[in-house]
């Protein structure tokens, strides 16, 4: 008895692409995870976390256990925590402040929340260790790793998605922050998402299309607050496009900050109902304005950066009372304006300079390194290597904007 031979099965050559793309991948993300769970085993496990890591974790605690957005350092150590930074305690003056018990609960938006809340998910399971957060921060890194792939398959194929996911991968810049429990594990893949979706966007910007990138923007400002001014320019392609009548532009355009508004709306909302002083997003600018606009970092050696001890002494009450966290924010950024206006000179011909250099890695870059293991106790050696490759990928985005550029692509 003779059988007829099936015919044989035609795959789409996309498909077969597909699927290399997804197995190589997978195994870039795979290698990832390994990365940055070593990271945390083998150098970080023990160490105590610092800066802003400190915050997330301890405020994520707090949430678990029913305290809400409570300010971390002034519930675990009281008084205390204008001493947590400073090289000499005994210069910290009684104030206040300083006399404040432990247990002290107060309301704090000095980050927006959303790290907070993924770390708080899982102490709410019982993973409150800081090894079990920094985990999370591997676990959460390397699904970024995934999603800057795709967003390279977006924006020009397979093939510079899998390089795309190569350098995630492996950039120490990325994967530290992941051992270190901060916000930026969050943010690489939120960030890749805004390209994923600004790119659709762009492409065909439909009802479907404004809700993702509204929403998705919305997410990324919930985790870092100055990504709300990435929003606007990621959408602005539409205002261009000609085969839509101005009014749909306008619309299309307005409707992607509405959904992000919606998205950002119940914070917004706590946030003003529970102030003094009106706060949005976060209370952390005037801090970081008092901090960055003092004498350290107008003439000493952190010229361009900022200086801890320029916060000090925490600003009170004309009656010498302590105040909440969104009226020391006023007070902070009162104090650094000032300090600005009394000093332009300097600060046009030094700080302004020396930040930007700073910012690209171009001034006193290892000094800052040195400076970064005091604050958020960076290992110095695996910090030089983020900055090397940092500098190694700067003439690849340049040549990767000329190439998408070539293509058609909008740069912004």
């Amino acid at each position: 008895m003779s059988t007829t031979p099936s015919p044989p099965v035609i795959t789409p050559k996309g498909t077969r692409v597909d699927a290399r793309f997804g197995r190589w991948l997978a195994l870039l993300v795979a290698a990832a995870l390994v990365l940055r769970v070593a990271y945390v085993l083998v150098v970080e496990r023990g160490d105590p976390l610092s800066g802003d890591g400190a915050y997330y974790h301890e405020a994520a605690n707090l949430l678990a256990d029913g305290l809400g957005f409570t300010e971390p350092y002034r519930y675990l150590h009281g008084g205390g925590q204008e001493l947590l930074f400073v090289d000499d305690p005994s210069a910290v003056l009684p104030t206040a402040n300083t006399a404040l018990p432990v247990g002290h609960i107060e309301p704090t938006a000095g980050h927006p929340p959303l790290w907070v809340i993924v770390l708080g998910l899982f102490s709410a399971l019982g993973l409150t260790g800081a090894t079990a957060h920094q985990l999370v921060g591997a676990f959460v890194g390397a699904a970024g790793v995934a999603a800057v792939g795709w967003a390279g398959r977006s924006l020009d194929g397979p093939r510079t998605g899998l390089l795309a996911a190569g350098l995630a991968t492996f950039h120490a810049c990325l994967w530290l922050n992941d051992g270190l429990v901060m916000s930026e594990s969050l943010v690489v893949g939120c960030v890749a998402l805004l390209v994923i979706v600004g790119f659709r966007f762009h492409r065909s910007p439909d009802i479907r299309s404004v809700l993702l990138l509204g929403a998705v923007g919305g997410l990324c400002a919930l985790t870092r607050a100055e990504l709300l001014l990435a929003l606007p320019l990621v959408a602005l392609p539409v205002l261009r496009r000609a085969d839509l009548a101005p009014a749909i532009r306008l619309a299309r355009y307005v409707g992607v900050g509405l959904v992000a508004i919606a998205v950002l709306a119940p914070w917004l909302v706590r946030n003003l109902a529970t102030f003094e002083e009106p706060v949005l997003l976060t209370n952390g600018v005037g801090i970081l304005v008092a901090q960055t606009n003092c004498d350290a970092t107008y003439y000493g050696e952190k010229q361009g950066y900022w200086e801890f001890d320029c916060g000090l002494p925490q600003p009170l009450s004309p009656n010498g009372t302590p105040i909440d966290e969104s009226q020391r924010d006023v007070a902070y950024r009162e104090r650094g304006l000032r300090y600005a206006s009394d000093h332009p000179a300097r600060l046009l011909t030094h700080a302004v300079p020396r930040r930007v250099g700073r910012f690209w890695g171009l001034y006193a870059p290892v000094e800052q390194l040195r400076a970064d293991i005091l604050v958020e106790g960076r290992n110095f050696r695996l910090s030089v290597l983020g900055l090397l490759q940092f500098y190694a990928s700067v003439p690849l985005a340049v040549a990767g904007a000329v190439w998408l550029r070539r293509q058609g692509t909008p740069l912004i």
